[in-house]
């Protein structure tokens, strides 16, 4: 079987691996946005979208989801980069960033992406999910900017919270569930625009 029809049978039916090493789960705290998307079963997708990864999903069920990430999945991870101004200890961490979860209609190929926030438009909170090869501290503020940094992350994934405090953001680890909310349709043509995403290419329910 190929990739890209072992994947397109993975979103079509939501068959995931018997274990994972990571989930994530919430609620969509404005459900009735769905309806644009389309009827059909819809999947939520933890991706990260700049370098084509599908990297975790599940189905959404009613208002709530859990993506799960398979077990024994390691993404694709970077050396740790930070501004100047912020210490990191120890040096040499590799880490990668979960950009965006989307949310996928498969029969209308329509998709949105759900944002984890403290309000829709206007938040003042984000979260985000970091995976890391290794505990690390990064603590301080970068030179020049109103960016400061009070986070530690642990082996695998970890919760990040960035705040926006009248123009000055703080990093830190998450410490309460943001509420999910779906955002209007990104695109009704996901698999012409997202080709990669897709293609099962870069997927860690197809890399072994």
């Amino acid at each position: 079987m190929n990739a890209r029809l072992c994947l397109t049978l993975l979103l079509g039916t939501v068959t995931l691996a018997p274990a994972a090493s990571f989930s994530l789960g919430g609620e969509l705290r404005n459900p009735a946005q769905t309806a644009p998307l389309g009827s059909g079963p819809l999947t939520v997708l933890l991706t990260n979208l700049s370098g084509g990864w599908l990297l975790g999903m599940g189905p959404l069920k009613g208002t709530r989801f859990n993506v799960v990430v398979p077990t024994g999945f390691k993404p694709p991870v970077q050396p740790l980069e930070v501004c100047s101004g912020v210490t990191v200890a120890p040096k040499g961490a590799r880490t990668y960033t979960a950009e965006t979860l989307l949310l996928f209609n498969a029969a209308t190929n329509s998709v949105a992406t759900l944002v984890q926030a403290d309000h829709p438009t206007t938040p003042t909170r984000r979260g985000q999910w970091v995976y890391s090869d290794r505990t690390v501290t990064l603590r301080g503020r970068c030179a020049g900017l109103n960016t400061t940094y009070d986070l530690t992350l642990r082996p695998g994934w970890t919760g990040v919270t960035t705040e926006n405090r009248d123009g000055r953001f703080e990093i830190r680890n998450a410490t309460a569930n943001l509420p999910y909310w779906v955002q209007p349709v990104l695109t009704r043509a996901a698999r012409a625009t997202f080709p990669t995403l897709f293609s099962g290419q870069r997927s860690a329910f197809t890399t072994r």
